[in-house]
């Protein structure tokens, strides 16, 4: 069966359902291509299915590929998108499967270089790895000519449609990357627990503010309810997707996603003025924005924002001395005075307990996800420099998965990219825990988070405090 044909036939049946029932609705929808008839078969519900999402018949709908199928779904049940077609990988290529220019590529086209003796792939320069070393993106390549037994595939981001060598000998040792990508997709430490127990942050919101746009994905496109571009238009500047856009809008996905039933408003904002100097200027009317829209979802009746999460810290003193800092601190004071959590950057600073923070950590190439002690902090933690000794840093460091994970592909809306350990998403992974917190206990505070976080977690020698979020939630009951 083609791929997603299984929700069509779903919707087709639930239509016939509604139709024999004579509701409104569904009387009106078949009525369209079926006037006059007061009995309908499935098939004849079929026809209107395929009529609805754009295709000349069912077997129009049956015979197409499956990314058409998927933009399908996309296009009518959300409009808020503009190109999900639109390829990026470094910001070289802008080729798109509607041109039927999208092809695999030679690693060489990236900047990258093969060394035979290790086995292993470097960028030919650091700009291309984004200054970590042996870290390389196989997204989009053909390495099947190669032999990659030397590799370390948690150092690789690679998609669905990375063509690897079909000689088993060529591969690292018992990795298989279809089954490893595909078994990715679990976030691990319980959250699938939780989600068979209905906890799945249903009518939560979350707001999502970040400098790259986002592409459209089957994985979270029923979560995302708004889309909004600020500053794009102000300089002539090829600003095009990245990988932060589909890591962080995966939070709500429905096969990996923390909190499936979120909903996801995104901001994408350009932090470039006309003069190509960096700038918060925009970070600050989104802001704006996403409270107007808390709001007015209170007014509604309807929770409010429980997270604006902006993955660079851009209200830390690192980034005073760019344009607009003193006014995102301003706002950032107004958007807790609401009781919404401001989340940005890793640091934390709370008066009751200064030594909380933040720590990224992954799972192991042959771990369990779901088990604590399968999990590495990443060799960029600073926690490496500490000494074991100092106990209580690492009793206080509450530490989330950051990489190593499987999400949408953020530039082709049906596939999924592995990304490696190197990441440095542990936020998404928070504040996801923390809005399943929130459906259990909506007074919960971010500190409350933390505190309970610590009592809660898995202490790991050497590691920290890895977060069990089944324990944090039994706990707020």
């Amino acid at each position: 069966m083609t791929k997603y044909i299984e929700y069509f036939q779903v919707e087709a049946k639930c239509l016939l359902k509604d139709f024999k029932k004579n509701l409104p609705e569904a009387k009106s929808r078949c009525e369209k291509y079926f006037n006059g008839r007061d009995s309908l078969s499935l098939m004849n519900a079929q026809h209107v299915i395929a009529k609805e999402y754009g295709f000349d018949s069912w077997n129009d709908l049956i015979k197409q590929e499956p990314h058409k199928l998927a933009e399908a779904l996309i296009v009518t049940k959300n409009k808020t998108f503009n190109s999900p077609f639109k390829l990026w990988h470094g910001g070289c290529i802008t080729t798109g499967y509607e041109q039927n220019l999208y092809k695999l590529h030679k690693p060489e086209d990236y900047q990258l270089e093969y060394n035979p003796k290790t086995k292993n792939f470097f960028p030919r320069n650091s700009a291309s790895a984004g200054g970590r070393g042996e870290y390389v993106s196989f997204e989009h390549l053909d390495v099947s000519s190669y032999d990659l037994s030397g590799i370390d595939p948690l150092k690789v981001r690679y998609s669905e449609d990375t063509k690897w060598p079909e000689d088993s000998t060529k591969l690292p040792q018992g990795f298989n990357p279809k089954e490893f990508l595909e078994s990715r997709k679990n976030p691990g430490l319980g959250i699938k627990t939780l989600h068979k127990l209905g906890i799945k942050g249903q009518e939560r919101n979350v707001v999502v503010i970040d400098p790259f746009r986002l592409f459209n994905h089957i994985e979270y496109h029923n979560s995302l309810k708004g889309y909004e571009e600020i500053g794009f238009d102000t300089i002539n500047y090829n600003y095009s997707g990245g990988s932060n856009g589909g890591f962080i809008s995966s939070l709500v996905g429905k096969t990996c996603g923390i909190v499936p039933s979120a909903n996801l408003y995104y901001y994408a904002v350009n932090d470039v003025d006309d003069t190509k100097s960096m700038t918060q200027d925009n970070f600050v009317i989104a802001i704006q924005k996403a409270i107007e829209l808390h709001k007015k979802l209170i007014s509604e009746g309807k929770s409010g924002i429980d997270v604006i999460h902006i993955q660079r810290g851009i209200s830390s003193d690192l980034f005073k001395h760019e344009k607009g800092h003193e006014k995102v601190l301003e706002v950032k004071q107004e958007v807790e005075k609401l009781g919404i959590w401001f989340s940005n950057g890793v640091t934390n600073n709370y008066p009751e307990n200064k030594m909380l923070r933040i720590e990224r950590i992954f799972c192991k190439l042959a771990g369990d996800v779901e088990n604590p002690s399968d999990y590495e902090l990443t060799e960029y933690s600073p926690l490496h420099k500490v000494p074991h000794t100092q106990k209580e840093l690492f009793v206080n460091s509450l530490c989330f998965p950051g990489g190593a994970r499987t999400v949408a592909l953020e530039v082709k809306m049906d596939e999924y990219a592995f990304n490696h350990c190197a990441g440095s998403f542990a936020q998404t992974f928070m504040i996801g825990v923390f809005i399943l917190a929130k459906s259990i206990k909506e007074s919960l505070t971010p500190y409350e988070f933390f505190e309970q976080g610590i009592k809660t977690g898995t202490f790991k020698e050497g590691v920290g405090t890895i977060v069990n979020p089944v324990a944090l939630i039994e706990s707020l009951k």
